[in-house]
């Protein structure tokens, strides 16, 4: 993936603000997964830059171990998992690409976005933008006119 992301910055003409796609997706339907995975695509390359597996399962047999080996690494409601898989993906990119994800694609019913604009990962001088995939705000016009 690290190679994904240093293509993304040179097909964006070596500019280091690039346009992603994010969206989280659950082990099972519903607010009860125990597990989550966010991703982010370069929208240049379609290449997949990053992604963040979250889990709220401790399948520790021991507690001694529990440190150590513990794949938990999240806690709160399943729905939170793609927010807080989103900021640590933007804030990752930062530290080890010294690059910014500058345009968001989302399917809209996420607040994932709310939450990267409100930490302000990259400052004042760098604001994400929010783009609207047609297909989703589509969708959900759909859903509005049917009730």
């Amino acid at each position: 993936m690290q190679e994904a992301a240093k293509e993304a910055i040179v097909e964006n003409n070596s500019d280091n603000n690039i346009a992603v796609a994010v969206d989280g997706t659950w082990q099972k339907r519903g607010y009860t997964s125990h597990n989550g995975v966010v991703t982010v695509t370069s929208m240049d390359t379609g290449k997949v830059i990053d992604v963040d597996v979250l889990s709220k399962c401790c399948a520790c047999k021991n507690k001694k171990n529990h440190e150590t080996s513990c794949k938990s690494n999240f806690r709160g409601s399943s729905g939170m998992m793609e927010v807080k898989g989103s900021c640590n993906i933007f804030k990752r990119f930062l530290t080890f690409h010294n690059a910014r994800y500058t345009k968001y694609l989302g399917d809209g019913d996420s607040k994932a976005f709310e939450a990267i604009a409100k930490e302000n990962i990259y400052g004042d001088e760098f604001q994400v933008e929010r783009l609207e995939c047609i297909d989703h705000v589509m969708k959900r016009m759909g859903r509005d006119f049917e009730d």
